[in-house]
């Protein structure tokens, strides 16, 4: 096994996009929002689905798959994280919330967590943050 540098111990969310399975640290979600209708935006890149209404909130709906492999995959179900941002509202769609864990301080890596014997690497939000951030800065002008 590869050595990786360990983080402090702390709650982790394990969910899943289809087929991949990924981890986010507990204080980095705000939210999770079930079977909610999310509006339709004109002249927005494919991988943004539109606005989702969160107690009166919107939140920008992100399709990852569409992201990362510029297809256009659709996701099973209406399960959205929304995610804590100091500077941004966005929500990845998603298909399982899996469970809230703890895992020991041995088992957190600096890009992924052990849990059951399996490495789960971690769900990158400043990456899509970054892209979104990128591709739309030509559609506001």
């Amino acid at each position: 096994m590869e050595e990786a540098t360990v983080l402090t111990e702390e709650s982790f969310l394990i969910f899943s996009i289809n087929n991949y399975r990924y981890a986010l640290r507990g204080s980095l979600i705000k939210q999770i929002v079930h079977a909610q209708k999310v509006r339709k935006l004109p002249f927005v890149p494919d991988y943004i689905e539109g606005i989702l209404n969160v107690h009166g909130n919107p939140y920008t709906a992100v399709n990852v798959l569409v992201m990362d492999e510029e297809l256009f995959p659709e996701i099973d179900g209406l399960t959205f994280i929304v995610l804590k941002r100091d500077d941004d509202q966005f929500c990845i769609h998603v298909s399982n919330i899996e469970l809230f864990f703890e895992p020991e301080k041995e088992d957190i890596f600096e890009d992924r967590v052990k849990y059951r014997q399996e490495f789960i690497y971690f769900f990158d939000a400043d990456r899509i943050e970054e892209k979104m951030r990128k591709d739309l800065s030509g559609v506001a002008k």
